[in-house]
């Protein structure tokens, strides 16, 4: 996302988004909001949020939606569990974490298909393989998720880890270097710079997490199981609004959330997530998630990260609510 130190569309089919819409009446004027908290400052990477709340699509559903900025001193989990949010955006990691610690959060869709992290690289680099004995900088989450895995599958060992600080600066100085990233935002830095680089996407390297899950109190799921199933809804549709048609009224909202956020790097993320088909191949439905892959990502954690394998990891997630979407990219 838009850490780094020295900078970071098809027509609308709007028929048959309005006939889902109009199936539930218009919310209670003391109806409480769904209060969405994402992990970072506002940016393309919540646009979908941002376009159906700005668009009225969450209003048009009979879900009131709020959205709050998370950020580097902001404890996601903790604000959930305290009652202070209702969904997060998260990762499939952390939902099992939770799921075998017995917290009361489950995962009931997601943004992206792929993860969007992964690594940016020196031009000689064009392999994973090429980086053994390579410095890396990877963040505190990083470690703990696909560090073990990558270490496992390519042989890196954690004296390559160093901590990256949201600052592409090491990689301009050291040819060797290679820091984790998001493939939105400090590629977007190096672009504007005329740094070169090779980007290497780590869904492309075989780890296949979904990228920002949405993880909802079991509090939540219990008593507005519909209102859980509108908003996913709604944001699936605004989600191929705001990348595949006119992104306005996603864009002002993020901006006003985030005035450091410019135009240029709204586009370039945008045009980064349709380049990685992060909502799914053609034909897909947006903000699915299946039984599969959860357990493709429990068997790496449990064998690559050496974490206990225990039968409470299935409640992690949830497919009552993503077996009711039906919008395709």
């Amino acid at each position: 996302m838009h850490r780094h130190g020295i900078g970071r569309r098809s027509v609308l089919a709007a028929g048959a988004a309005a006939a889902f819409l109009r199936a539930r009446p218009a919310p209670a004027a003391d109806q409480p909001a769904l209060r969405l908290l994402t992990n970072w400052y506002a940016q393309a990477e919540h646009g979908g949020f941002y376009q159906a709340r700005a668009a009225g699509l969450y209003a048009r559903a009979g879900v009131p939606v709020s959205i709050k900025m998370g950020g580097p001193q902001v404890n996601n989990m903790q604000l959930l569990l305290g009652g202070q949010a209702d969904i997060m955006i998260g990762s499939m990691e952390l939902a099992l974490l939770a799921a075998a610690k017995n917290l009361p959060v489950v995962a009931i869709g997601t943004s992206f298909q792929k993860s969007v992290t992964g690594f940016m690289v020196h031009k000689d680099i064009t392999a994973i393989e090429q980086l053994k004995g390579h410095p890396i900088l990877i963040n505190t989450e990083g470690r703990s998720t696909f560090w073990p895995w990558l270490c496992a599958r390519y042989g890196f060992s954690d004296g390559q880890a160093g901590v990256y600080t949201y600052n592409i600066q090491p990689f301009v100085m050291n040819p060797r270097l290679a820091i984790q990233t998001f493939v939105t935002s400090e590629p977007f830095a190096a672009t504007q710079k005329d740094i070169p680089f090779n980007y290497l996407l780590l869904s492309d390297l075989g780890y296949h997490t979904y990228g920002n899950v949405l993880l909802a109190t079991k509090d939540i799921v219990a008593r507005r199981g519909d209102d859980v199933t509108a908003f996913l809804r709604a944001s699936a549709q605004g989600w191929k609004d705001y990348l595949y048609a006119d992104p306005a009224a996603g864009d002002r909202e993020i901006v006003l959330d985030n005035p450091a956020m410019s135009a240029a790097q709204l586009d370039y993320s945008r045009a980064a997530l349709r380049r990685i088909g992060a909502l799914g191949e053609k034909g897909g439905v947006i903000g699915t998630m299946n039984d599969a892959r959860w357990a493709e990502l429990h068997d790496f954690v449990v064998r690559d990260n050496h974490a206990l394998d225990t039968p409470t990891w299935r409640a992690a997630y949830t497919t009552e609510f993503v077996s009711k979407l039906d919008m395709t990219v």
